[in-house]
């Protein structure tokens, strides 16, 4: 289907008088995380719309990552989109972006992420470190990293970029120092407005969403969901009965094949306790009691099961998570990650079905943006000078391996008729040939931080590009809805990207002297 036939499915939806409550207290907290991110008045307008039962719900999360990867923040822009396409059929919705910032830090894109560079692997991390000791913390239990590694880090990213755009000189760009210096800009607004690590990212994605690309999203924390007391009734009527609980969640991994999720202890509790060094304890049920130990500093927990009164110190797995929220606001439409998202979402459905939960409907837009940044111009640049290529041999797979194995014949030819020094310096270039178109291949096949989108091409021509590509798209039905498209910036890019791979796997094909096997094996 198109999109305005899928934007008059998702604006069918009636809010009952306990989800309208709900989606009150949520916009309570969401106005007091953008007043602490300074966007309260880009997103105004959303807090001064009535709730009524006609009000449609969109909704979406992630976590707080470090400059996610470009998938998340199309999650916001999707959110924007369909508030705006229900506005032109007279329908009023209120688009919710959450934040998990109790989780664990042990997913280390929390606090790192990777850029592309010229090198094995591809890319460089940036970011920065988390203790192990502190790796199994909850991501609002830690603190921001100090200024001065704040500044050095900053530092550090922009020298990257300096020289790859100097690397990348004669080779077309736009306003990339411009994007560079707007993206510092917001980093050191978010570090000096927020106390800690995973309010200065949370503050970094609300400020580029709502004040650098205009999107009219609102976004709240998970924890301060729970501080609130926002949900319990329906986290009371989810784990009323646990066994059953655990009985259904086993039934669909072992029916549906989700053995990588794993299969539910017959007493277990679906979510977590918070223990005060900022750990997170696994409960389990014993007798009338919830008990469990801290993973972090090893002290027992025995717990009276009391929802209400340690309600603010639990956070929910994923499946109860989808399940709480969507019953509790009503939710019309979720939109998902192209991950590990939709396989806890069949669990979840299928657990709503069961019960009588309100299933939304969810959407997924997998895809890729392919564009040129100053790390894959560089590389280009490189690859041309070096194997005596045109744009033209680029766009060509069998064109480029001609240039290859043209190059490594001359090299070839200089090795079998030289002097031990012609013999020697040959040799070096004939590997680091191999070398070379293997960087390129990784540099080419990684799926980078978003930081490095914004540099090359600027929010303000995401935003553009993004709309043209999603209203140009059908949407799949099926169990999940999809939206399968790739983002192009440019034209003959996705022939660039695929060319540079298929060289790169190619390479030890084209071997006249036999060197590249010889040279693998004992670096190995």
């Amino acid at each position: 289907m198109d999109i305005k036939e899928f934007t008059r499915l998702i604006s069918s939806r009636k809010l009952k008088a306990r989800q309208m409550a709900n989606l009150s207290k949520i916009k309570n907290i969401s106005e007091k995380f953008h007043r602490e991110a300074g966007t309260y008045d880009e997103v105004k307008e959303v807090f001064e719309r009535e709730i009524t039962k006609d009000t449609i719900v969109l909704e979406s999360g992630h976590q707080p990552n470090f400059f996610p990867y470009a998938g998340v923040w199309k999650k916001a822009f999707l959110l924007a989109f369909f508030d705006k396409m229900l506005a032109e059929y007279g329908r009023e919705s209120i688009p919710l972006f959450g934040f998990f910032d109790y989780n664990l830090c042990t997913a280390r894109f929390l606090y790192k992420n990777r850029i592309p560079f010229a090198r094995k692997g591809g890319y460089e991390a940036i970011g920065f470190k988390i203790s192990r000791e502190e790796q199994w913390k909850r991501f609002n239990a830690i603190d921001k990293p100090p200024e001065d590694e704040w500044r050095k880090e900053i530092e550090r990213i922009k020298g990257i970029y300096r020289k790859a755009m100097e690397g990348a000189k004669g080779i077309a760009v736009e306003d990339e120092t411009e994007h560079l210096n707007m993206l510092e800009e917001e980093m050191w607004k978010s570090y000096e407005l927020a106390d800690k690590f995973s309010d200065v990212n949370a503050f970094i994605f609300s400020r580029i969403c709502n004040r650098i690309m205009g999107l009219k999203v609102i976004f709240f924390r998970y924890s301060d969901v729970q501080s609130a007391k926002i949900f319990i009734d329906e986290w009371e009527r989810v784990i009323s009965d646990i066994e059953r609980y655990n009985r259904m969640h086993n039934e669909v991994v072992r029916r549906r094949g989700l053995e990588d999720i794993g299969y539910c202890d017959a007493n277990s509790i679906p979510f977590w306790y918070h223990c005060d060094c900022g750990g997170k304890v696994p409960l389990y049920l014993s007798g009338d009691k919830w008990v469990g130990e801290c993973p972090v500093c090893h002290k027992k927990e025995e717990i009276d099961k009391n929802l209400s009164e340690i309600f603010s110190r639990v956070s929910p797995r994923a499946v109860l998570r989808n399940l709480v929220f969507s019953e509790g606001l009503g939710t019309s439409l979720f939109i998902s990650g192209a991950g590990g998202g939709l396989r806890y979402g069949i669990i979840s459905n299928e657990i709503s079905r069961a019960m009588g939960l309100n299933l939304p409907i969810t959407l997924v837009w997998s895809g890729k943006d392919y564009y040129l940044g100053a790390v894959h111009r560089a590389v280009l640049k490189q690859l041309c000078s070096f194997f005596l290529m045109n744009y033209e041999d680029i766009l060509s797979e069998e064109r480029a391996v001609l240039k290859v194995r043209e190059q490594r014949n001359a090299f070839a030819d200089e090795i079998k008729n030289g002097e031990e020094d012609v013999i020697r310096r040959y040799s070096r270039l004939y590997l680091f040939s191999d070398t070379l178109l293997k960087i390129a291949k990784d540099v080419f096949s990684i799926i980078p931080s978003v930081f490095d989108l914004f540099v090359a091409v600027g929010p303000r021509r995401i935003l553009d590009m993004w709309h043209k590509t999603l209203e140009d798209s059908e949407i799949r039905e099926g169990e999940f809805y999809r939206i399968e498209k790739d983002v192009v910036y440019g034209e003959n890019i996705v022939h660039i990207y695929e060319t540079i791979k298929r060289i790169g796997e190619r390479s030890e094909e084209i071997d006249p002297l036999g060197m590249f096997n010889k040279h693998n094996k004992s670096k190995g």
